[in-house]
């Protein structure tokens, strides 16, 4: 929550425009220099801060390279909505779910994953999307035309307050990742920070909370712990037990696909609450190391990219791309795919 309100700081102090706009402009000369800037500007925002404000923040300046590039609209929009989902797999703190999976994990008295641990994972994953839209994806989408406006977010532009942002940004990403303090007491340092400095109001700070994410997550927790003490998570798993009798590479990919399919229908935070207990479970009963599965769903819960509505920043683009919900399927399906080979594989890598 804490980051949150450094994240409304880099969106209303014009930082992230700024970055967004000078990464985007000097390699969107072409089609494939726009989808190439706004992968790397697009996922390390959201690798950060929330991919919904990335998105929002970024269409603008999307739009507005594109037309200067001659290149159509929808043939980028998607993408970046696609971007912004895969940068929340690159760190700790880039997706609620991850968040989600930390406290399970702890739960059934399991290693919890590190601030950068994603990052093996999460980063190839940017990487095959960023090719996949550059050569592929892109050719699958229509060719329209249509204005973008800039939203209801207004940034300020001010020099010194970018700076200060900066600043507080980089020292709370160091002091989360080095563990120097508590990541939650970094966080909130950070926030009260951007605050005290005067980079945004109080009541900026207050707005910027998402409280129904706040009450979300709070209950998600207990119901996850509920699903294991009662047994029910354990129910869940027995009809998939002869899962366990599966090769471990195997196993893996199921339980990767399971949760691409869960998470396409459900929201990723109860998605992850449902399927890791019972992933965790099955791992444990084939007698592979359970942070492989873990891991795999974690990752996935960020996996929605055949509908409109699977994720915030889809939803955010659907119409102003002009998209119809075919597009979705024919530009995501693949799409899909290539994420939950890759993940597999990395998973199978690194905990097998």
């Amino acid at each position: 929550m804490g980051l949150v309100v450094v994240g409304e700081a880099f969106f209303k102090t014009g930082l992230a425009d700024f970055i967004g706009g000078k990464i985007i402009g000097l390699l969107g000369k072409t089609e494939k220099g726009l989808l190439l800037g706004t992968g790397l500007v697009a996922g390390g925002l959201s690798a950060f801060l929330n991919d919904t404000g990335s998105t929002a923040c970024l269409m603008p300046i999307v739009s507005s390279m594109a037309s200067k590039a001659g290149v159509k609209k929808s043939k980028l929009l998607m993408a970046l909505a696609f971007f912004a989902s895969l940068g929340g797999t690159i760190t700790l703190v880039g997706t609620t779910p991850h968040i989600v999976a930390n406290g399970i994990l702890k739960d059934m008295g399991l290693r919890e994953f590190g601030f950068f641990e994603y990052t093996k994972i999460g980063l190839p994953l940017l990487v095959c999307g960023i090719l996949y839209m550059c050569f592929c994806g892109t050719k699958l989408l229509p060719d329209k035309d249509i204005e973008i406006k800039g939203g209801d977010r207004t940034a300020e532009y001010d020099t010194k307050k970018m700076v200060l942002v900066a600043l507080i940004f980089i020292g709370v990403l160091v002091a989360m990742a080095t563990s120097i303090v508590p990541m939650h007491i970094a966080g909130v340092i950070g926030a009260i920070l951007v605050v005290v400095t005067g980079c945004i109001s109080l009541d900026e700070a207050i707005k910027a909370f998402p409280t129904s994410t706040i009450f979300i997550v709070g209950g998600i927790f207990p119901l996850s712990k509920a699903l294991v003490s009662s047994g029910a998570a354990e129910y869940l798993s027995t009809p998939s037990a002869v899962l366990s009798n599966l090769p471990p590479i195997v196993l893996l990919g199921a339980i990767t696909f399971l949760m691409l399919l869960t998470t396409q229908f459900l929201m990723n935070s109860s998605a992850t609450v449902l399927v890791l207990p019972i992933a965790i479970m099955l791992c444990q009963a084939a007698g592979i190391n359970p942070l492989a599965g873990a891991m795999s769903v974690s990752v996935c819960a960020s996996g929605a990219f055949v509908t409109p509505f699977g994720t915030a920043p889809n939803l955010l683009v659907w119409e102003a791309g002009g998209y119809s919900v075919k597009d979705y399927l024919k530009c995501g399906f693949p799409m899909l795919i290539i994420f939950g080979v890759v993940t597999t594989a990395l998973c199978a890598v690194f905990y097998l």
